[in-house]
């Protein structure tokens, strides 16, 4: 998960931050400024790949957020984590987690000596079902994906959930050909490359928590994992959505609560006095440092779900697109400024005069490359999972 923008919020707020209860437990809150501190993304699961461990160091000055953190050696148990860009690390070898087995990680880095505290991978759970539905959700009209999932077992009472959607989509044009300047003359071309369908895919940048700790069962209803306005290009075609939960300890639905807390807009004035609230990561031999993070062990299901525009809008209205119409606007430009437009890829084919114009050195019509290269928003690559 892209915890990331969570703690850049965090960082913004770090001066602003008061004791917060959970209905879990409290974690107490230090009163205390810090200069910098080690931030630690860290989850492993059950499921069978090369789990990953984010480092960074985020200064309190910084506003940038967390800047990776490169040279560290790193092991959960006897796994080895290589680092494979600056502050990504994966372990060398695939595993799962198993259970009954306590985790440990440990890191190693510039002369420091960091651990978290032992975890237990939970009882799994499998996900539930996806719904999406046409909705008006604090008075926007658009389509909202819940999910309601009973676990028959009744043990597993900590869920975070991520989800990657994908959608499909079209540029506002359709075109089949392109230009080429030759001789300094303008010349139309069939087109070489796939721009009118288009993909684009993204990760959710929220926290997404559920806790039927104090529910008679351990289920979990209508819980809200997307809404898409209705004038966004997302719903435009057909969209995609894979939704992942982690069960995951009580101690790490705790710590997410509160990052969760401290990063919501509502307690941006809320907050008054300065401080820090720590994870379950320490420095052995300097307890008072600050380690913002947490390493988790989570049980992993997935699940997928698709729907059409058709299915919840009329087809013959006008969709979203990412270019407004009135963007689009059509120009018959010089042979010189065609090949600076050309150059910088400005600019694609729309039609050629006809008649032609006598001088053949004229250029055509031409727009806005947006309005004709949805590549421009995604990629011309049709996902290997997708299906129409």
């Amino acid at each position: 998960m892209k915890l990331i923008l969570k703690y850049k919020i965090f960082f913004a707020l770090i001066g602003l931050t008061a004791t917060l209860a959970s209905c879990v437990k409290e974690i107490p809150i230090e009163n205390e400024g810090f200069e910098e501190a080690l931030v630690v993304e860290g989850s492993i699961t059950n499921e069978i790949k090369q789990q990953r461990i984010k480092l960074s160091q985020a200064f309190k000055i910084d506003t940038t957020g967390p800047n990776p953190l490169s040279g560290a050696i790193i092991r959960v148990n006897e796994y080895v984590f290589e680092e494979e860009e600056p502050g990504i690390y994966f372990s060398k070898d695939s595993f799962a987690a198993q259970r009954g087995i306590d985790y440990q990680l440990s890191i190693s880095v510039n002369g420091h000596q960091y651990e978290s505290q032992p975890m237990q991978l939970p009882e799994p759970s499998n996900i539930g079902r996806l719904e999406s539905n046409r909705v008006n959700y604090r008075g926007e009209d658009g389509v909202a994906i819940t999910l309601n999932n009973q676990n028959t077992t009744g043990t597993a009472n900590f869920y975070r959930y991520e989800f990657i959607e994908t959608f499909k989509f079209t540029s506002n044009m359709f075109k089949t050909s392109d230009i080429i300047i030759e001789n300094g003359i303008a010349k139309v071309v069939p087109k070489l490359k796939e721009e009118y369908t288009c993909y684009q895919t993204n990760q959710s940048q929220d926290l997404i928590l559920a806790n039927t700790n104090s529910l008679s069962e351990d289920s979990v209803n209508n819980l809200l994992i997307n809404f898409i306005n209705s004038n966004q290009p997302k719903i435009s075609n057909r969209y995609s959505i894979l939704v992942k939960q982690f069960v995951i300890s009580r101690e790490a639905y705790t710590y997410y609560e509160i990052l969760e807390e401290l990063s919501g807009s509502d307690n941006l004035f809320s907050q008054s006095q300065p401080g820090f609230f720590a994870g379950n990561i320490s420095n052995i031999t300097n307890p008072d440092e600050k380690i913002i993070g947490f390493f988790d062990v989570s049980s992993v299901s997935t699940k997928r779900t698709y729907f059409n525009y058709n299915d919840f809008y009329d087809p013959e209205s006008i969709r979203p697109k990412f270019v407004s119409d009135v963007v689009c606007e059509v120009t018959f430009p010089t042979i010189e400024l065609l090949r600076e437009q050309l150059e910088n890829n400005a600019v694609r084919w729309y039609e050629t005069p006809i008649p032609l114009p006598l001088n053949q050195a004229r250029p055509v019509y031409v727009v806005p490359r947006r309005c004709v290269d949805c590549t421009v928003f995604g990629t011309n690559e049709k996902p290997d999972f997708w299906e129409d």
